[in-house]
């Protein structure tokens, strides 16, 4: 079974202490106490709401809810007291088959608003088929359509975004007529974000894309970077735990293998 509450065990040990985990799609990663904020003025702590499902609330110190996600948003904590906030939008009927694009939002954590009702904040994300509701935070948006072919691109980011991290984001690429419909086809790729370098990388996850999976019961959940070796890991959602070969494309080794793990092609 997947473990979502520790440390990445695909990293190797002399990185597992270094470096947090990284995010993880909602709700199911935030659920993790990994996922608890910690802050110049204390723990923000997520809690999912009991009402609507998908739905996450992130609540101040203060018990002040000031941020609501709905499913498959990933939030980084940055320096700086600062939350990087990333996610698909735009695949929605009646164009369900379009690529939808990469959304970023960058919000200064101390700024966010309180909302006097948390359930009615999720209630409207619902209704306005949102992905993310908050007032205040000072955001700096930035948006890129997957419609991208494999390889390396230049990009046009906000200012703000040239001192942030290398980011890797799982998202499909390419043009709209193959993108994944979730049963026997799927386009999904790394998308690379060099900030500082106004650069992206798009590697499609061939070893995915062409192995047979049960795609709407299987999929990938996260993936990282070893900073020492350069090799790229990930997990998913009855798959199990992965190490890609230098090409980004191909699993090279099998960590852990969930039970559940079947390719039609086995």
């Amino acid at each position: 079974m997947l473990t979502f509450n520790s440390m990445p065990l695909w990293l190797p040990p002399t990185q597992r202490n270094r470096r947090p985990p990284p995010p993880g799609p909602s709700p199911w990663y935030l659920s993790s106490p990994a996922a608890q904020i910690h802050a110049a003025d204390g723990a923000w702590t997520w809690i999912n709401d009991p009402k609507l499902s998908g739905v996450c609330h992130l609540f101040s110190p203060h018990d002040q809810a000031v941020l609501t996600v709905d499913f498959y948003c990933y939030v980084e904590q940055l320096q700086g007291d600062r939350l990087l906030i990333w996610r698909e939008e735009g695949r929605q009927p009646p164009n369900a088959s379009l690529n939808p694009k990469i959304a970023f939002d960058l919000l200064t954590l101390a700024a966010l608003a309180p909302v006097q009702n948390a359930e009615l904040a999720g209630t409207e994300l619902k209704a306005n088929k949102q992905r993310l509701r908050y007032e205040g935070g000072h955001p700096i948006r930035y948006e890129l359509l997957t419609s991208v072919e494999p390889g390396i691109h230049a990009i046009a980011t906000p200012p703000e975004f040239e001192e942030l991290p290398e980011t890797l984001v799982l998202a499909d690429f390419g043009p709209s007529q193959v993108s994944s419909n979730y049963w026997d086809r799927m386009s999904r790729a790394i998308f690379v974000f060099n900030f500082s370098a106004r650069q992206l990388e798009v590697i499609p996850q061939d070893w995915f894309n062409g192995g047979g999976y049960d795609y709407g019961y299987q999929w990938i959940t996260r993936v990282d970077r070893d900073p020492t070796t350069g090799r790229i890991f990930g997990e998913g959602i009855r798959l199990g735990r992965f190490r890609l070969d230098a090409s980004g494309r191909h699993v090279e080794k099998w960590l852990h293998t969930d039970p559940f793990s079947r390719s039609s092609y086995e």
